[in-house]
């Protein structure tokens, strides 16, 4: 550890606390932190035209080492991005003597078995595993791809599923060696790797902690990058494109213009999230589990061939078999105009008509989204 590696914390107060770093105390909690929070392995260092997000398929995932055999080994982290490249994590701390030369091979040894003995449902029937089920795996791969949950959904998932299992026939792959500090020559063979090969994505990144008083700060920096290499790596398939405000609203009619800006000022106001798709928006709220989820959404004419106008009451996984999720249900179909849409939709037309029917089913979105966060 480098002596006086510090970070320096000002408050509102102006009063300046000192973080010193620090260890983590075990590779258990490196890796468990990685699982709850992989946002921290720095995809916003990794991308070209947008950063890499990134969704936990499964911790300590089984690697064979021939057709149809019993798991081998276990790569600490499997991760997919939202272009369907599996990403495989090996973690150690700096403390670890392993974190030498040994760690780039068994990396390269899992990546090299998944390539070749891994069938193509693996990685799908290891993610319904993590996230409890198909339907939560379906909404987390949408919050991934950041699409709307209705509509055309079960063909985006069905897409993004054959678009991973491309890349892993293709042996298009992302490593990612992660320590709170990597050697000088772990780092240098990361580069060479990420330089020379074509379809293999070869990263290290350092995770470094810092602990204060009552905080804890983890400070990541990708190695292994250049610009060069970024681009050249770069997937050849965008992400969908969201919409705008302005947008939205000038493929509306004028007669619900100002309607529909009240509805998302009035969202904003009462810290709902609202979430730009790609045709239309969603309102969303945090739930006890400590994920947004969605419970209106508004979309203009011409979606799903609705000539109007519409919204729709959403029952999210976190509402389903919930007597708040039924409550939720009644309260808008008690709404005059409110039809079911699906399973677990509701739908009305949003005119200059119904605009009174609108503002009765956001205070149920308002109170629902209050029961939600309590």
């Amino acid at each position: 550890m480098t002596q006086g590696d510090t970070i320096y914390l000002l408050s509102e107060g102006s009063d300046l606390q000192r973080v010193p770093r620090k260890h983590y105390e075990s590779e258990d909690l490196l890796q468990a932190l990685i699982e709850k929070y992989p946002d921290v392995l720095a995809g916003d260092q990794m991308g070209t035209d947008e950063d890499v997000r990134l969704l936990v398929v499964k911790r300590e995932a089984g690697v064979p080492d021939c057709e149809g055999g019993l798991d081998r080994w276990a790569v600490d982290h499997l991760l997919l991005d939202q272009h369907g490249v599996p990403t495989l994590v090996e973690v150690k701390r700096s403390s670890d003597t392993r974190i030498r030369r040994e760690v780039v091979g068994q990396l390269l040894e899992y990546a090299a078995n998944v390539d070749v003995y891994w069938p193509s449902d693996r990685i799908r029937s290891l993610a319904v595993e993590h996230h409890g089920g198909t339907a939560g795996l379906d909404q987390a791969i949408l919050e991934l791809l950041q699409v709307e949950a209705e509509g055309d959904a079960s063909e985006t998932i069905e897409s993004y599923w054959k678009l991973v299992d491309e890349n892993l026939r293709d042996g298009k792959l992302r490593l990612l060696f992660v320590a709170d500090e990597l050697p000088r020559e772990v780092r240098r063979i990361i580069e060479f790797l990420n330089e020379k090969m074509k379809d293999v994505e070869v990263l290290g990144v350092e995770l470094r902690q810092y602990v204060g008083e009552g905080l804890r700060a983890m400070v990541p920096r990708v190695i292994g990058q250049t610009e060069a290499i970024r681009r050249a790596k770069s997937p050849s398939t965008p992400s969908p494109r969201h919409t705008t405000q302005d947008e939205l609203l000038a493929a509306c009619p004028p007669d619900i213009h100002d309607a529909v800006s009240a509805m998302i000022e009035d969202a904003e106001r009462r810290d709902l999230t609202v979430y730009w798709g790609t045709k239309g928006l969603s309102l969303r709220a945090m739930a006890p589990n400590g994920r947004l989820q969605s419970l209106f959404y508004f979309y203009p004419p011409g979606n799903d061939g609705w000539p109007t106008a519409q919204v729709q009451g959403y029952v999210d996984e976190a509402l389903r078999g919930t007597e708040m999720g039924q409550q939720f249900v009644d309260d808008l179909m008690a709404i005059p105009g409110f039809k079911k849409g699906g399973r677990y939709t509701m739908r009305l037309a949003f005119t200059a008509d119904t605009a009174p029917s609108i503002r009765q089913a956001l205070e149920i979105v308002w109170k629902t989204a209050e029961a939600m966060s309590a």
